[in-house]
């Protein structure tokens, strides 16, 4: 199987691919011994920095190519089917205080005019930040994007195409989500952006389907919330 272009992205688990990990493990084991035989101080600091190589490799975790990462931001980009036409979605979505209906993450949605405030919640701390609409076009798109001054920025677009033989519509989500500025500030942010996974996305596209379809939420898309809630495998990967 091929290995994940996009692994030092990861917020968590191995962010280290395995070629890298084998010319590290070597490279280490070669400054162990060199520092070990050499028997003075400039050696045994050579054979400590070769520990530290063999650990890495080991452990298949870089906690620069992490702390990268979450300055980075994640995006997310996810696509599900709905047997409904685009004008139904288009509506649904357009008003964007039905967000939190169907998107777990985000708390609450108002909307103010040209603007609206966003507010999602993470371990205990409460982030809000105010978007604008940067592209409306009905029943086939729609993008927006956060205002300076909140606690996160945020992109998203919306995308709505007819599905094959009328099978109804496709709907893709992209989402962007970038810390303020600098490593502090992402640091505390690390929580929320790890949970932000490919899986709960495809998780609560699935909420926005039964609600679109049934007109309510089915235990099938909470079982796709629990899901996510467990999964483990997290990568930001930029586009």
């Amino acid at each position: 199987m091929p290995e994940d272009p996009h692994i030092r992205s990861r917020l968590v688990g191995v962010n280290i691919p395995a070629a890298e990990r084998v010319v590290t493990a070597l490279l280490g084991g070669a400054a162990i011994t060199y520092g070990l035989r050499s028997r003075s101080l400039r050696g045994l600091a050579l054979a400590g920095i070769g520990t530290l190589a063999v650990a890495r490799a080991a452990t298949g975790r870089c906690p620069f190519y992490r702390a990268r990462a979450v300055r980075r931001g994640i995006h997310v980009r996810r696509a599900i089917t709905i047997q409904a036409p685009p004008h139904e979605i288009y509506t649904l979505w357009r008003d964007l205080r039905n967000i939190p209906r169907f998107m777990q993450h985000v708390s609450s949605v108002a909307v103010d005019g040209e603007t609206s405030t966003w507010v999602v919640k993470s371990a205990g701390r409460q982030l809000t930040w105010r978007a604008e609409i940067v592209e409306d076009t009905p029943d086939r798109r729609l993008r927006w994007r956060s205002l300076p001054g909140g606690d996160l920025r945020h992109e998203g677009e919306l995308d709505l195409r007819p599905a094959p033989a009328d099978r109804g519509t496709i709907v893709e989500l992209k989402l962007h989500y970038m810390p303020p500025g600098g490593l502090l500030v992402a640091s505390t942010l690390y929580g929320f952006l790890r949970r932000i996974t490919a899986m709960q996305i495809a998780g609560e596209l699935a909420r926005l389907q039964q609600l679109v379809e049934t007109g309510e939420i089915t235990i099938a898309a909470r079982r796709l919330d629990a899901l996510a809630e467990d999964n483990k495998f997290v990568a930001g990967v930029p586009r």
